[in-house]
């Protein structure tokens, strides 16, 4: 299924597959006309916020996969975490963009000293989920692609990294959203100790 087609409410972030190829007049779920038109919400606090949850998440990560404490470039951060929710603002009915992009933005600019890759991924995935879009790959399975958007002179574009997505992703029920958001921190131990081993 392609699923960049797939449409999400800035109001209620409820996400559907259109019937026609127009954008429909208002939102199946809450009814709003201004489903594809986000509140202006970036500002100082919001960009704060999403930062100090994108540390977390990452000291979550290195907690438990192992890896450095450390953050190479705290203004980076705070930089990139705005240039995301300026992204997902502009793109909000697009889970395949916003997670090609979170990809792009996190795992090839180094902000830390470990955990890059893994932190654009479980970010990634989580955006995506919350609009309904489950990214299926494993992260052992997903890392050699990571690798590759990572690399200083990566030849991956925003539209390869869309394509890959959406070979790679499903549209999920609303009810099991929660279920596939408890398995992104685990997927992630499991692949990283598989991965210790073989080597």
């Amino acid at each position: 299924m392609i699923l960049d087609n797939i449409l999400t409410c800035s109001r209620c972030v409820y996400s559907w597959v259109p019937k026609g190829k127009k954008n429909p007049k208002y939102c199946p779920n809450c009814k709003s006309p201004y489903w594809n038109k986000p509140r202006k919400r970036i500002n100082k606090e919001s960009i704060q916020e999403n930062k100090d949850l994108i540390m977390s998440t990452h000291e979550a990560i290195i907690s438990i996969s192992g890896g450095e404490h450390r953050v190479r470039d705290d203004a980076g951060v705070y930089f990139s975490v705005y240039n995301m929710l300026n992204y997902i603002e502009n793109h909000f009915g697009n889970p395949i963009s916003i997670g090609a992009y979170i990809y792009n933005e996190f795992a090839k600019k180094h902000h830390f000293n470990d955990g890059n890759k893994r932190t654009a991924h479980v970010i990634a995935k989580i955006i995506m989920l919350i609009m309904r879009c489950h990214l299926k790959i494993e992260y052992k399975d997903a890392l050699s692609f990571i690798i590759e958007i990572a690399k200083y002179d990566s030849k991956l574009s925003l539209n390869d990294i869309r394509k890959w997505l959406n070979k790679n992703c499903v549209i999920v029920e609303r009810e099991d959203i929660e279920k596939y958001l408890n398995k992104v921190l685990v997927e992630l131990v499991i692949g990283e100790r598989n991965e210790k081993q073989s080597n």
